[in-house]
């Protein structure tokens, strides 16, 4: 049995829970969905300020069009496809192509995950699916990003020892981060 077959059982039928109907797990599927995106559009919005504010430091790390380009949206909203498409300036430092499927998932998920899943009278289990499929991926993502802040702040401190408190926890986002780039894969 799938991990989502069982949990969609279990919240239909355990006794100690309130009694779930279907369209209410796949909605609970669909809000977490969404709060993993708002998750990586933090990071990644987090991750682009810091190359900015700091641009003369990082000038080796990031291109010339970057640092325009980035400068010109400060004003403007940022959406997850334009900040995607301002790191991917900077091709030695992020993997495009999971960018790009990432973006076409979230775009789904915000934009025609009704159309695509719940329109028509069919089984939950592929919007489940998707969903759980999309977290996945946004939890790689989100680490991968963490990970490259956490290179960012090395430049920094003389040591990881120097780093603040709240990014030594991603001492294993920065692992993953480096792999990753290294094998061109979030894996």
């Amino acid at each position: 049995m799938s991990q989502n077959n069982f949990n969609i059982k279990y919240c239909l039928k355990d006794k100690s829970s309130p009694v779930m109907s279907k369209n209410d797990f796949v909605y609970s599927r669909i809000g977490m969905a969404l709060l993993s995106a708002q998750r990586v559009e933090f990071i990644t919005g987090r991750l682009v300020e810091y190359l900015t504010e700091f641009n003369k430091t990082f000038s080796m790390l990031t291109t010339e069009e970057f640092l325009e380009r980035t400068a010109k949206s400060k004003n403007g909203k940022r959406t997850l496809g334009a900040i995607f498409n301002f790191l991917k300036l900077n091709p030695t430092l992020v993997i495009e192509e999971e960018l790009d499927n990432y973006l076409k998932k979230r775009n789904i998920l915000a934009h025609g995950f009704w159309r695509t899943f719940l329109q028509k009278d069919s089984d939950v289990k592929e919007a489940v699916d998707f969903c759980y499929d999309f977290g996945r991926h946004s939890e790689r993502i989100e680490s991968f990003f963490k990970g490259f802040i956490y290179f960012l702040a090395l430049r920094f401190v003389k040591n990881r020892d120097y780093l603040d408190p709240e990014l030594k926890k991603w001492s294993d986002d920065f692992d993953y981060f480096v792999i990753s780039l290294k094998n061109q894969y979030l894996k």
